[in-house]
């Protein structure tokens, strides 16, 4: 009996071999590019997330705002405030931007506060907030809004050279649907800090809030990555 395989099956098994070793390639290309930071898999619902930290004696009101939810088995962190409350939560990690530039994140406004807009302070709500973070003490930060009445796109300073929010979404169009984001951090510090970076990011920070306006808040997020590509 002939046990030479024949030209047919040696086809084949090269055809699943070539596709075997470019799918491994684009997988293994992808986990070096993409890196997750935050998808809060590991905690359980109702539970705050511990690795976030808050500023000294806010702990209890950070809870009070932010807990995390399962949702058709997907893990995400729910913030509402209707006590006037405004805490804010860090999450510190090495980031190294020069193999990670982009900053990536899921966010789905549920209540928008009434009135608000970020360049006046006695407006100064969000839905969703998300802050970038250069050091611990410096105050130097790119934050991020879903504006209530400001169009998307509109950016302004917050302190000139330390702080400046840009709006990436705008208005209830999309309220309760998930929204992808991406920044460039090395080009919008630049853009909107106006100088040179003298140090890079420290970590990301979580703000929604309703205490201007005196109006209930609500966002949640997923999803946190820093990646190679946009």
């Amino acid at each position: 009996m002939d046990q030479r395989p024949k030209t047919k099956d040696l086809f084949f098994a090269a055809c699943f071999f070539v596709l075997l070793l470019v799918f491994g390639l684009q997988s293994s290309v992808f986990g070096q590019s993409t890196k997750i930071v935050e998808n809060f898999g590991r905690y359980k619902p109702g539970q705050f997330p511990t690795y976030f930290k808050t500023w000294p004696f806010q702990r209890g009101d950070a809870k009070k705002v932010y807990r995390v939810k399962e949702e058709n088995g997907k893990k995400y962190l729910a913030a509402f405030d209707d006590k006037d409350l405004s805490e804010q939560i860090f999450r510190e990690f090495d980031w190294n931007l020069d193999p990670f530039p982009y900053f990536k994140w899921k966010w789905r406004a549920k209540t928008l506060p009434k009135g608000a807009a970020e360049n006046n302070g006695a407006t100064n709500d969000s839905a969703c907030g998300v802050y970038i973070i250069f050091g611990k003490t410096t105050g130097t930060a790119l934050k991020f809004t879903w504006s209530t009445l400001l169009p998307a796109g509109t950016v302004f300073d917050k302190k000139p050279g330390e702080m400046a929010i840009k709006v990436l979404e705008s208005g209830p169009k999309y309220l309760g649907t998930w929204r992808s984001e991406t920044v460039n951090v090395p080009q919008l510090y630049e853009t909107l800090l106006k100088h040179k970076m003298k140090r890079g990011p420290t970590g990301f920070a979580l703000l929604t809030d309703g205490n201007a306006t005196h109006t209930p808040a609500a966002c949640d997020y997923a999803d946190f990555k820093i990646s190679a590509v946009p």
